[in-house]
Parts: C-alpha cells; sequence; structure tokens
C-alpha cells in the first residue's frame, strides 16, 4: 500500500463528506497487518465501507485482508465495497477484480453472504491520469456466526 497517498485519500473523503452534510468518522489502519496495533477493535463496526482499496492487494495480502476485516467485523455487519472491475478498459490504473473472485472470496464457505454486486463507476482524484473507472459496488453480510 502507498501510505503517501493515505493522507491525502482520506483529506479528499472528509471533504467530500462535509461539502455533502455526512457525519463520519475517518481513521487509517494496516489492514493487511497486525491489528493488535492499530485503532481497529474485535468485533466492532456494524459497516466497514472500503472505497477502492481491495483492488490494490495482491493475492497474498487480499487473504490478510479478508481474515482481518471477518475480525473486526460485528457478526451480520455489513461489508460495503467499490472495486475496480474486470469491465474496465483502461490499460492504466490498479488490477480488475473479477465477479467471480469476489464471490469465491466472500462465499457462505468462508464466513460472508453477497447481497449484491452493482455495475458503478469510481472517481479517481482529480489530477490522476486515470481518470473515471468502471467498479463493482458490492454488499457483503458478515455471517451471524463467528
Amino acid at each position: 500500500m502507498n501510505y503517501f497517498q493515505v493522507p491525502s485519500s482520506v483529506e479528499i473523503a472528509y471533504e467530500k463528506a462535509r461539502m455533502n452534510n455526512v457525519n463520519i468518522r475517518f481513521g487509517v489502519a494496516d489492514i493487511v497487518g497486525d491489528l493488535s496495533r492499530t485503532i481497529l477493535r474485535p468485533y466492532s463496526y456494524d459497516i466497514i465501507l472500503d472505497s477502492a482499496i481491495f483492488h490494490i492487494f495482491s493475492d497474498r495480502d487480499r487473504q490478510r485482508y479478508i481474515t482481518n476485516l471477518k475480525r473486526v467485523i460485528k457478526p451480520g455487519g455489513l461489508y460495503i465495497q467499490l472495486c475496480r472491475s474486470e469491465k474496465d478498459t483502461n490499460s492504466i490504473g490498479p488490477r480488475q477484480i473479477k465477479k467471480s473472485d469476489l464471490m469465491r472470496l466472500f462465499s457462505r464457505r468462508n464466513g460472508w453472504t453477497i447481497e449484491s454486486i452493482e455495475d458503478s463507476i469510481y472517481e479517481t482524484k482529480p489530477d490522476s491520469p486515470v481518470g473515471t473507472l468502471r467498479a463493482y459496488l458490492t454488499f457483503i453480510r458478515r455471517n451471524q456466526y463467528i
């Protein structure tokens, strides 16, 4: 992960929320690292919003990310994900995510229920050469059992 972009990304998100009168708290943590060294506490979040993070991880880091998500989201909680879609044709930008990969990684067998996967778009930073990317907006429920 490029941690040099995180503060500016959080500032942009905060400014967008403020402009739209959305009351939200933002925090920064290494979600693929040791969670005991972060602000994230086990089973303490009803909703986690992932705005264009999942698609930046390697396959190995994806597994750690999903394991850590499962640890911080309350049973029955919601994980909302916006990730670059396999339908995007732009040759630059982060890797694309296949719908079939989402369905496999977030299966019932793995402790999740996908409520929906919808086509969407992702607006990159204003100065980015990538522009707008085709994306999936996915609503994924953490199963009740731990």
